[in-house]
């Protein structure tokens, strides 16, 4: 017996419609006694309708996660200060098959300006979203030439955002390192929804879907492509500081895209209503918000937990409280090694946009470069005003936004991401922060932000917790994962996830870095109830044998399915993500690396007429468990992966909401 789920659960009962009518002591419906189990006293006192419903009650909690290899993974009942998902019930009927896409980005042609994206034949752009996936060939971009896509400030620049951006031949669709051409569409979600055979047992049940939005690339893509023709028109203007007016744009347009396909695709807003409405065979689609300043910037004071209800309001069930740099409410994660291409942009990124909304406002942010007589990069309202930045060179002139910035010196700063303008460890600690200090850190070979999670972040995290919303730990520093692990500890067990994400020690390229998550961080999901979503990219990983795969065929299939069985061996609830916004590049054919010792290779192409080198859009995911079986992943694993990951993220949800939904008064008692 666990007898405060029992008397937790009754009291869930005894205010439900069938249960509510008031009684004499002793009488059916006035609960049992102090030396009565609550199963006596349903068996001896209660009506047809308390027995039924209690009996249903205990039917539909769950037995315990089970692994791969079956073994029970979940702790079961853990104290008095905290819920197991066997505590939980269902809403509604348990959903057997199916998985949930967990981090995607159906309407990343709206950001970024809105008007840089290739969306096929005209008239094919609707809601902010392609209909049809393949429907006439792009006219390609020239250096010298105007055009009516992918136009991206400075040569260097466009060079390292995938193959499509700037200069690019005349191509029908999306490949797997496609940006312009957007790689979702109506049809091609519909087509992972329900695939056709020999697919038709692989079936997406669930699409988290984020508006997302990045300054930089804004400023970047919206000046270059503004009135030349393509898909998005004029676009809009970068909102500088906050990202609110994109996000919402983008909220909208997918509440009018999910309306424009009812027959077939909703909107959840609880998890009764996603349980509902993946038993009528429709798709789920959660909303969420991604962006670098989806809070305001560090110039701004507007009340973050204002803006959460905001977004609320919006329909909004999940969100990140930081992304590529740090925000007002935490350290962002330092994303890849600081020698890596990638990860010199990132910390370059941060250091620029410390002058813009740091310096001046919070306090002097110190990026300077120069051994000798070091230049104040920052100017400090010397020569460009409040919020700028110039470079050290005597033609150098004030730049206040990323589109302002020369691309010599572009590339003169992003090369010094690893050292002068690595903006992570020059940050300093901002007020509202408890942390002994700003900056990084060296934990062996992985660097470290040392902000943790601020005091309004706090606040955030706890009413997010209150009103029952699907809480992240993706995108922020090691110390704020486990700050709001403490949060969900303190809310009684509350579940905690990663959404698009690899497991450190499985990592050999890329390198183990803070974005990904260290084996006591997935502790963290598995023990609250929480889902680890497998970003699905080019990586290489450590041999598993227990897999079944035995090739090592680099950035292909072969890597991702060692982590996915290696995770599922280690307990975890598992979902997928595509994470398709800016340069994501997705898992590579194996005929694209030639290592074709296999009869078929599932990614390769899309209806045998489109080559796509690899997952190059959400359509391409309805071949992906056929893939796993073709490299020899065994059954056990490719069973659960693609008929459980539905249910364990709707139980997730489920154990969120029944949290916020227990009444004060019993929380207190607890």
């Amino acid at each position: 017996m666990r007898p405060l789920f029992y008397l937790l659960a009754l009291i869930y009962i005894l205010n439900t419609p069938v249960f509510a009518a008031k009684s004499e002591e002793g009488s059916p419906g006035s609960g049992p006694t102090p030396s009565e189990t609550i199963d006596e006293w349903v068996e001896e006192s209660g009506t047809p309708e308390q027995q039924n419903q209690w009996e249903e009650l205990q039917n539909n909690t769950d037995k315990g996660a089970t692994s791969a290899g079956g073994s029970t993974t979940s702790n079961g009942f853990r104290s008095s200060n905290g819920f197991d998902l066997k505590d939980v019930p269902r809403t509604g009927l348990k959903v057997t098959s199916g998985y949930a896409m967990t981090h995607e980005h159906p309407m990343v042609g709206m950001a970024f300006g809105g008007n840089y994206a290739y969306a096929g034949a005209p008239g094919n752009y609707v809601n902010g979203i392609p209909d049809e996936g393949y429907t006439a060939s792009c006219s390609g971009c020239g250096t010298f030439s105007k055009c009516d896509h992918a136009e991206v400030k400075g040569i260097f620049i466009g060079g390292q955002l995938g193959r499509d951006m700037g200069d690019h031949s005349a191509h029908r669709g999306p490949y797997y390192d496609s940006f312009s051409h957007l790689r979702y569409s109506s049809e091609w979600i519909k087509d992972a929804l329900s695939p056709p055979k020999p697919y038709d047992e692989s079936q997406m049940k669930i699409m988290v879907a984020f508006a997302v939005e990045n300054e930089a690339m804004c400023e970047l893509l919206y000046h270059e492509n503004k009135n030349g023709g393509g898909a998005g028109g004029a676009g809009y203007a970068c909102s500088n500081g906050d990202s609110l007016n994109s996000l919402e744009l983008q909220l909208k347009n997918l509440k009018n895209w999910a309306n424009a396909n009812s027959d077939w695709v909703e909107i959840a807003y609880t998890a009764a209503q996603a349980r509902a409405i993946v038993n009528a065979n429709k798709l789920v689609v959660v909303l969420g918000t991604e962006a670098d300043y989806a809070w305001g910037a560090e110039d701004r004071t507007f009340d973050p937990v204002d803006r959460l209800e905001r977004y609320y309001e919006d329909g909004v069930r999940t969100f990140y409280l930081s992304h590529k740099v740090n925000s007002r409410l935490a350290g962002a994660d330092i994303y890849r090694d600081k020698n890596s291409s990638a990860g010199k942009q990132i910390r370059a990124m941060q250091a620029i946009s410390g002058c813009f909304y740091y310096d001046d406002n919070v306090g002097a942010f110190p990026l300077r470069t120069g051994k000798i007589n070091p230049t104040d990069l920052c100017d400090n309202n010397k020569k460009c005003g409040l919020n700028g930045i110039k470079g050290p060179k005597v033609t150098d002139v004030c730049n206040h936004k990323v589109s302002e910035i020369s691309e010599a010196n572009a590339r003169f700063w992003i090369g010094k991401g690893d050292t002068d303008f690595n903006g992570f460890n020059i940050y300093p600690k901002p007020p509202g922060f408890n942390d002994a200090s700003g900056g990084s850190r060296m934990e062996g070979s992985v660097e470290r932000n040392n902000l943790s999670l601020s005091t309004d972040g706090s606040r955030v995290v706890v009413e997010a917790m209150r009103r029952g919303m699907i809480m992240n730990l993706d995108h922020v520093s090691s110390k704020t994962r486990t700050d709001i692990y403490n949060h969900s500890q303190e809310y009684y067990n509350y579940p905690v996830n990663a959404l698009h994400n690899n497991p450190n020690e499985m990592l050999l390229d890329p390198v183990p870095h803070e974005y990904d998550f260290d084996k006591h961080e997935r502790a963290y999901i598995k023990d609250t109830g929480g889902i680890f979503g497998v970003r699905l990219g080019p990586i290489d990983a450590k041999s598993y044998d227990e897999s079944g795969v035995t090739a090592n065929c680099s950035k292909t299939s072969t890597e991702n399915a060692k982590v996915l069985a290696y995770l599922l061996d280690e307990g975890q609830r598992v979902g997928y993500s595509l994470d398709f916004a800016t340069i994501t590049e997705g898992t590579y054919s194996r005929t694209k690396v030639a290592c074709t010792d296999r009869e078929n290779d599932y990614l390769d192409a899309y209806n045998g007429n489109y080559v796509t080198q690899g997952l190059a859009h959400i359509g391409n995911m309805r071949a992906w468990h056929n893939e796993l079986a073709e490299i020899g992943m065994k059954e056990k694993y490719i069973n659960v992966l693609k008929n459980k990951g539905a249910e364990h993220f709707l139980r997730m949800w489920e154990k969120s909401e029944f949290i916020a939904n227990m009444p004060s008064t019993i929380m207190a008692l607890l």
